[in-house]
């Protein structure tokens, strides 16, 4: 999906006009543009804090030798450069199609004769680049475009000559772990070899939707791809796809074919395939066609929709009303890294985004698409609240401001001070029901503002590490805390800012949660499982627990007595599918009655946790931030009836 661009971005790189956001690579941002002559292109522009790094301009000129040398019929062909030019930049011939990574994302794995065409086109643009004395290095979903005629391999940042030491930064392989080969993760000299065992990973995630050695821990994905054979469930044993892939995972480089040998085995002739019956896309017409469903989840917040065929020209009915709730119904993709934080706004429209790449998007809802990008940040955004009347947005940082901004103009409106000058770092928000108080959780206390103003009424001292979440009782007399300590959920009277109770089941708890029941006589924390205590009594009453090992987050349904909550895989069950699941409890009960599955994996094909869940103010949808080793840079989407 093309986005505007931002009021920050230039209108010209050289002698090329920039049209639009087409996302971000490793180094910089990517634009698409128009030649003098008016061809479409892509613009590649390096991030300017890495332009003055040696280290990243000597990269950046290597990918623009390496793409230059292996040609455009296999790749994007370069049309222009110049790597010494303040901030270097790129243009290559521009590709429309989504990436293969998207694709199975918004529509499941390929049909194994797709995968098995996919393989071909594949190896055929390997075969090339090996011929040009290069290891492409970075093979992975994210960097497989597929055009209309077929796979286009992209991104030669990291792309190398054989046999030669690894390319390193700051002490780390350069690449994804997930799709690396075993001599990358040992730091070895590598060979086209190399590439091979990659296109072995990325084919296994085309066909089965995950990698062979996804993990949720770098040293987990480490030990699986130098030490155990793949996880290849889903795949038919035997068959040609099945053989294809187990001889491209071979530990040993030296027994995997070349991708020459690939090519020779399933070269591709004659007719396609016919399409089998089912969701999985095909052919690469109709994978293109499909791309433009990939950035817009939220069509299917309404099933009765009609959606139009871009293929066909005209309107086709959307899935039976029927669905099954459990599934995501899209995703939201723009954050260049993590998301931390979500909000809806109070009437539900618009859906507010933090990230680790400092940026705070807001959303409609309704269409899916961003309505603004917020900048002025210069860290981690790790919390943000609407205000209770829904006009502005508050956003924190690590950055140590707290900022204002206006929902209507998307202009910020203030730097928010606190009593020393500054907050440290903003780590969590939260509003009291009627609006005249802010609470601002910090990397040490409390800080209670009155919004109007800017003025600190009070400061909460009582944790001992930095604030991870707070919620305001529903009467608004009592705010409740959580820090990254063992002192448990702290309760505080708002009128006097002093600490009421400490409510706590062990010494050794940790929370990365609270919230109160919507009649305000429960108040829960979040961790190892749903503690939940009854305010009156102050007794203990049920732990909510399910098969994830600690919660990273957890929202109550509004109108319904039904908790949603996440977090990560367990270390003893990396493999399964916890880290990729979200739990709805009856609080009734106590029990698990519904599980949210396919959450998808990021550009790096993982996720290692969902951090963050947030529920619309009428409960009828549920946004998951998610969460990896590298760039978790989406929002999914669940809706119910």
């Amino acid at each position: 999906m093309v986005e505007r661009l931002d009021p920050s971005d230039p209108t010209h790189v050289g002698p090329y006009l920039l049209d639009g956001r087409l996302g971000a690579g490793g180094m910089g941002q990517v634009f698409l543009g128009t030649s003098p002559a008016g061809r479409k292109v892509a613009v590649k522009l390096i991030r300017p804090e890495l332009a003055a790094a040696p280290q990243f301009r000597e990269r950046f000129a290597h990918e623009v030798d390496a793409a230059r040398r292996v040609g455009g019929f296999h790749t994007a062909q370069v049309v222009d450069a110049d790597p010494e030019a303040p901030s270097p930049w790129l243009v290559t011939q521009y590709i429309p199609g989504p990436t293969l990574q998207q694709v199975v994302t918004a529509h499941g794995p390929l049909a194994p004769a797709a995968a098995l065409r996919l393989g071909a086109g594949l190896a055929e643009g390997l075969a090339a680049i090996h011929r040009c004395g290069l290891v492409h290095r970075d093979l992975k979903p994210g960097n497989v475009i597929l055009a209309e005629d077929g796979p286009r391999i992209i991104d030669f940042g990291v792309a190398h000559a054989a046999d030669t030491g690894p390319m390193t930064r700051t002490g780390q392989i350069v690449g994804t772990f997930a799709y690396a080969s075993p001599e990358q993760i040992r730091s070895a000299p590598v060979s086209p070899a190399s590439d091979v065992f990659s296109l072995g990973s990325v084919l296994t995630f085309a066909a089965t939707g995950r990698g062979p050695f996804d993990a949720s821990t770098v040293p987990a994905i480490v030990h699986r791809i130098v030490g155990e054979p793949p996880h290849l469930a889903g795949l038919v044993d035997g068959d040609s796809l099945h053989s294809l892939i187990t001889a491209c995972l071979d530990k040993d480089p030296a027994l995997r074919p070349s991708a020459a040998d690939i090519l020779r085995q399933v070269s591709v002739t004659g007719p396609a395939p016919n399409p089998p019956v089912g969701r999985r896309v095909v052919l690469w017409g109709g994978i293109a066609a499909a791309a433009t469903a990939v950035a817009l989840p939220t069509f299917l917040l309404r099933p009765d929709r009609k959606v139009k065929d871009s293929s066909k020209g005209g309107p086709t009915p959307t899935s039976s009303p029927a669905r099954d709730v459990t599934k995501p119904v899209g995703q939201l993709s723009g954050h260049s890294s993590d998301v931390n934080c979500l909000a809806f706004s109070p009437d539900g429209r618009t859906l507010a985004s933090g990230s680790s790449d400092t940026t705070v998007r807001l959303w409609n809802v309704a269409s899916g698409r961003t309505v603004a990008t917020l900048k002025g940040h210069t860290g981690d955004v790790l919390a943000l609240v609407f205000s209770p009347d829904g006009s502005t947005l508050y956003t924190g940082s690590l950055d140590r401001t707290l900022r204002s901004w206006d929902v209507r103009t998307h202009a910020q409106t203030d730097v928010v001070l606190s009593r020393s000058g500054e907050f440290q770092g903003v780590t969590a928000l939260a509003f009291s029901p009627d609006g005249n108080t802010l609470a601002v959780g910090k990397e040490s206390g409390i800080e209670l503002l009155t919004p109007a103003t800017g003025e600190s009424t009070a400061t909460l001292e009582g944790h001992s590490g930095s604030l991870e979440d707070l919620a305001f009782s529903p009467d608004g007399k009592t705010l409740a805390s959580v820090a990254a300590d063992t002192r448990g959920v702290l309760l505080w009277s708002t009128d006097t800012g002093r600490l009421v109770k400490t409510f706590a089941v062990d010494r050794e708890d940790s929370y990365s949660g609270v919230m109160f029941s919507p009649d305000g006589k429960v108040l829960a924390g979040v961790g190892n499982g749903i503690r939940m205590w009854d305010l009156e009594t102050g007794s203990l009453t049920s732990t909510l627990t399910d098969h994830h090992e600690f919660l990273m987050a957890a929202e109550y349904r509004p109108g319904k007595a039904v908790i949603a909550g996440a977090g990560a895989n367990p270390v003893e069950d990396p493999e399964g599918p916890v880290g990729r699941s979200i739990s709805l409890w009856d609080v009734s009960t106590g029990r698990v009655t519904a599980t949210l599955t396919g959450v998808a994996p990021d550009s790096n094909g993982l996720v290692l946790r969902v951090p963050v869940l947030a529920f619309s103010p009428d409960g009828k949808a549920l946004a998951a931030g998610l969460g990896s080793i590298g760039s978790g840079d989406s929002i999914q989407l669940w809706a119910f009836p």
